[in-house]
């Protein structure tokens, strides 16, 4: 068992813990795990049969090729087939770290998909869009009528179940309008940020620059925040049978619509889509190393078809509708049961 005094993993470069992800294992050794156990502490293993990735400080003088913007230090990304070990330098910022290694998950028979999901009574509820639609603001919200925890912006389905990833929850300058959050999240220190997010929002509203008004996107603070700390009743789901399927939108409309006119095909195409979107930094960079070392990876190259199949026999087995949301409207008030049919 993985037991790491978080104060002290700096003075640590041996450790190791072993992460298992459904069935995708990691191995990580040092500073690295400061992040995972963060994140994946809820996944820790004594031992796995396989490993599937391997994520290791690199100690040599070779300069490791990938780097982040405005880091000095590198990682060496396993894109070449057959390749299991991620190597880093200590000083690589984990976040960016944890996302190749995400970016890296991969199942024969199932897929990380973008979005919310809840569950309750043996069915999951799953909410599928873009970014910013208000995934996390709905699954916070149903959680408060006894729903159980799947995922507020990542989750892992195959064809018919949809499995959770209990990662912390992002929370955005958004969410905090909802009262109850701000004071679990920032506490007293919450009548300080409100002025500071209306100053951000003003900002970004009359910026007579868009690279102004981008760089004031960028200054929102967003916060990690543990589940039980917003809710401390909340409660991490099974792996459960997908049921119903809601895509998000924002558009210019007056009230929340409603729609079953989503297909299978059209849904999976655009979460497939998605999932290259989000992953946009670790294709990129795969291509990169294709040019530089002259290889290639078939089964990264052919992932959109992985995504789209697992996807579309998931979707094909639920129940499908599209909900249109205003594009103002702060869904932290909103009650979604009636909306939803539960």
């Amino acid at each position: 068992m993985c037991a790491l005094d978080l104060k002290r993993i700096k003075s640590i470069d041996k450790y190791q813990c072993i992460y298992d992800i459904h069935g995708f294992t990691f191995c990580v050794e040092g500073i690295a795990n400061k992040i995972f156990l963060r994140e994946y502490g809820w996944a820790k293993v004594d031992e796995a049969p396989k490993i599937s990735l391997y994520v290791k400080p690199s100690k040599g003088q070779e300069i490791l090729p990938t780097k982040s913007a405005g880091s000095l230090k590198g990682m060496y990304i396993p894109f070449k087939e057959n390749e299991d070990v991620l190597w880093y330098e200590e000083g690589v910022p984990l976040n960016v770290l944890m996302s190749y290694c995400e970016a890296l998950m991969y199942w024969p028979d199932k897929t990380i998909l973008h979005a919310g999901g809840v569950a309750k009574e043996g069915e999951a509820l799953l909410f599928v869009g873009g970014g910013n639609v208000g995934k996390t603001s709905i699954v916070l919200n149903l959680l408060r009528e006894e729903y159980e925890y799947l995922g507020d912006d990542w989750i892992v389905i195959d064809e018919n179940k949809a499995y959770p990833l209990p990662k912390t929850i992002r929370v955005f300058d958004y969410n905090l309008k909802n009262k109850e959050i701000a004071k679990s999240v920032l506490g007293i220190k919450r009548f300080l940020y409100k002025p500071f997010f209306k100053l951000l929002e003003l900002g970004t509203k009359y910026a007579p620059h868009r690279y102004l008004r981008y760089g004031l996107e960028v200054c929102k603070p967003m916060f990690h925040v543990d589940l039980k700390k917003l809710n401390p009743k909340a409660k991490i789901a099974l792996p459960t049978k997908i049921s119903k399927v809601f895509y998000l939108e924002r558009e210019n409309v007056n009230k929340i619509k409603v729609i079953d006119d989503v297909t299978p095909e059209e849904l999976a195409e655009r979460m497939a889509y998605i999932n290259l979107y989000e992953w946009n930094f670790f294709f990129k960079e795969y291509y990169r190393y294709a040019y530089l070392y002259g290889f290639r990876n078939i089964r990264i190259e052919n992932i959109f078809h992985h995504y789209y199949d697992i996807m579309y026999g998931a979707f094909k087995r639920a129940n499908l509708y599209r909900i249109i949301i205003p594009q103002k409207m702060d869904l932290t008030k909103v009650k979604m049961t009636p909306i939803i049919g539960r």
